[in-house]
């Protein structure tokens, strides 16, 4: 999708700074579930972000009707807000890609199917998919080589409805132990030859192995959405944690710059939790995307 295709999936409105290659989206895990979306939706804007990306799950769902999604997608078009992306993930927890029944591979494939209708519907451009888990905690479940296998074969089930609808489908880099180094997502994704099957990138879910400027480097014109995060990391042989932007490791001027190297046009939502005890977190997160939107 070029830059104009893409722009023109937006609302007038959030368009404010298109003359800059980035603009400001957030996650909605940062409002409380119950939230209606159309609330969502005001709130975004008011604290001056352009998107929201939409955890399916909630108010909408991989099944929701078609005018009702409609009907969303019409509101979030008058208040001036992109719906940037839905999350697939929750969806495909119970249906996992991976899974080795393959049935149930295929209710995974019908959630996808409808996804992307939803999608179309609401007028977004990309679906967030977390494919599959190579286990549970301390539980091994699946095989690495049976995952790729597996969401391999599903996957080109899916494509030429994506294709078809305008839907990018974006796998994420996520603790789920599968596609952990950006020379393996770049392989996955190149095994396609399909400009509908590309990256959503997160910044903070590689510090802990990696680099996030090495990823984007190595991702290229693949990344086609991005994760805000922020991580810091121990200073001994153990994890380290994710927290606030600008309180973490990641080196911002550094991975702006290869944003900016590597062509990326779009979205950047910070994925925070909802901190019920502050409520003016939302305008914080807003104001610390603005200093990092600067670096750039």
């Amino acid at each position: 999708m070029q830059r104009r295709e893409f722009l023109g999936l937006i609302p007038a409105a959030a368009l404010s700074a298109a003359d800059s290659p980035f603009l400001k989206g957030i996650c909605g895990a940062i409002f409380p579930r119950e939230m209606p979306l159309t609330e969502q939706f005001r709130r975004a804007r008011d604290a001056g972000f352009a998107g929201l990306e939409i955890r399916l799950g909630g108010e909408l769902r991989h099944d929701t009707p078609l005018d009702h999604a409609a009907r969303l997608a019409e509101e979030a078009r008058k208040t001036g807000i992109a719906i940037v992306s839905l999350w697939v993930s929750q969806a495909l927890t119970a249906a996992p890609l991976n899974h080795e029944d393959p049935e149930v591979r295929a209710k995974g494939v019908a959630v996808l199917h409808q996804a992307i209708d939803l999608a179309k519907t609401v007028n977004c451009g990309a679906l967030l998919i977390v494919p599959g888990r190579l286990g549970d905690g301390r539980k091994f479940m699946y095989s690495y080589q049976d995952t790729w296998d597996r969401v391999t074969a599903e996957f080109r089930k899916v494509i030429p409805h994506a294709e078809q609808a305008r839907v990018l489908l974006t796998p994420e880099n996520v603790w789920n132990k599968f596609l952990v180094s950006p020379l393996e997502m770049k392989k996955f994704i190149d095994q396609f030859s399909s400009p509908w099957f590309q990256s959503h990138f997160d910044i903070g879910n590689v510090m802990q192995f990696g680099y996030p400027q090495d990823w984007i480097q190595t991702l290229g014109p693949r990344i086609r959405r991005v994760h805000v995060k922020d991580y810091k990391l121990s200073e001994r042989a153990e994890q380290g944690r994710f927290v606030d932007l600008l309180e973490g490791d990641v080196d911002w001027p550094a991975v702006m710059a290869a944003l900016k190297k590597a062509g990326y046009r779009g979205f950047l939502s910070p994925e925070m939790g909802h901190r019920p005890e502050d409520p003016d977190y939302l305008n914080k997160v807003s104001k610390a995307l603005d200093q990092i939107l600067a670096m750039a």
